[in-house]
């Protein structure tokens, strides 16, 4: 039966054609998949509830400050080669220890590494618009990103535990909680510093400065794991036999994760180059990210029904017609058509995201934190690398004005990490199951 809301939502006042089928999307898209997930973390318990939405609103601050570099270069008008030298760098670094930030995180447990990551992040990704000093502006944006990289592996194990032999589910909402904020990065700090000026935006840290310290005193949340803690050896031997795999899986996570946060790093400069608003090219990684943030929410029921290499290679080959209207709509000024395409792009490109997590988690259940490290953090430093490829390759090619080109060229990557799915064999041997009747994520 359809909830009486959703009716009303649907079929509401102005529905016409387009409106109804713009509704049906986003409730294909988000309502289901959110309720089906809530829905899951109720029938476990409301304390597996309580505890993913307070470790995924931390997440949600945490995600909010780490985008804030890609709109005020744009502001103070800053050399985007140089920029993106900085970022890259200071990603490749973080997120490069991000798997020791992950083993001390299982050895550790507790509260800790979470109030650590968002108080460090969150002051120090505040502080850019104190300077436009590029030397200061990285080690900013370096200890920014030691923040971030080490809430990480903490929130997803939280998250992961919460779920149960459901974890998918419990993982793709923290993290669909957390792209909600990244989507908002852009605009928030666009529309206070517009407000207050770039020299306030300390001001900007203040939101999450409280909550973490309420977190701290107050929340009986935090990691945990089994009474076996992680060790060198043990790790050492869980891993032995899927080498292999794990490479594969790691190397196809470094050149995704590449894509989708370099095309998400020009975008403000992209759609000002095309002459849309200060409004707009605020707003365009924001809808970026937040259908991006639908894909996740959805990639945690497909973790649970289909195959992780099928969902893989769907996720990077769907996307390519879209990133051709994007490009065409925003030579022409279609800045609509530009947005529409955007989003599809976003939600497509996301919807292998949790799946790949998921499936590592199976490789050390006791290690989650571990591998959440190396999936994701240690990975996208890695990507991050191919930032400086697009202000390089700008302008390139005569159909392709400016930086429209560096990100026609970007397509190697997922080209590349395509050609990794095709040739990963199904008898590589590692199935995630998380329950009864699931079937192989590979």
């Amino acid at each position: 039966m359809v909830p009486p809301c959703l009716c009303r939502f649907l079929l509401g006042p102005r529905a016409t054609l387009f409106v109804t089928v713009v509704r049906l999307f986003l409730a294909v898209t988000l309502f289901f998949p959110l309720l089906d997930s809530v829905r899951h973390l109720c029938y476990r318990g409301a304390m597996q509830l309580r505890r993913v939405f307070v470790v995924g609103g931390l997440h949600f601050f945490v995600d909010i400050y780490a985008g804030f570099f890609a709109i005020y270069l744009v502001i103070a008008g800053l050399d985007p080669v140089k920029a993106a030298l900085i970022s890259s760098a200071a990603a490749f670094i973080s997120n490069g220890l991000q798997p020791l930030m992950g083993f001390w995180t299982d050895r550790v447990r507790g509260k800790l590494p979470v109030f650590l990551g968002v108080m460090v992040g969150a002051l120090a990704m505040s502080a850019i618009g104190l300077t436009e000093n590029f030397a200061v502006l990285f080690v900013l944006l370096l200890c920014g990103s030691i923040g971030v990289s080490l809430f990480h592996p903490a929130g997803v194990n939280i998250a992961g535990a919460a779920g149960r032999d459901r974890k998918e589910r419990s993982v793709s909402l923290f993290i669909f909680i957390g792209t909600i904020g990244f989507s908002l990065s852009q605009p928030f700090f666009s529309l206070v510093t517009g407000i207050v000026g770039t020299r306030f935006s300390p001001l900007l840290a203040l939101p999450a400065v409280v909550l973490a310290l309420t977190y701290l005193l107050v929340s009986r949340v935090g990691v945990s794991g089994p009474k076996q803690r992680v060790e060198l050896k043990s790790f050492g031997r869980a891993m032995k036999g899927r080498v292999a795999v794990m490479l594969g899986l790691f190397l196809i996570m470094v050149l995704r994760h590449g894509f989708i946060m370099t095309v998400g790093f020009f975008l403000a400069k992209v759609f000002a180059e095309w002459g849309f608003s200060r409004l707009s090219y605020s707003f365009a990684h924001t809808f970026y990210a937040l259908s991006g943030a639908a894909g996740i929410l959805v990639s945690g029921i497909f973790a649970h029904r289909f195959r992780t290499k099928a969902i893989l290679i769907f996720s990077l080959t769907a996307f390519l017609p879209f990133y051709a209207v994007l490009f065409a709509a925003g030579i022409q000024g279609n800045l609509w058509l530009a947005f529409a395409a955007l989003g599809l792009c976003g939600f497509v490109l996301q919807l292998a995201h949790v799946p790949l997590i998921v499936l590592g988690h199976h490789i050390l259940p006791e290690g989650t934190s571990t591998i959440s490290g190396i999936f994701m953090g240690f990975a996208w430093g890695f990507g991050r690398l191919s930032q400086p490829l697009v202000p390089a390759c700008s302008g390139l090619f005569e159909w392709a004005p400016d930086l429209v080109s560096g990100l026609v060229v970007l397509l190697a990557l997922p080209a590349a990490a395509l050609v990794l799915a095709l040739i990963l064999p199904q008898s590589m041997g590692l199935r995630a199951q998380s329950g009864p009747g699931q079937t192989s994520c590979l």
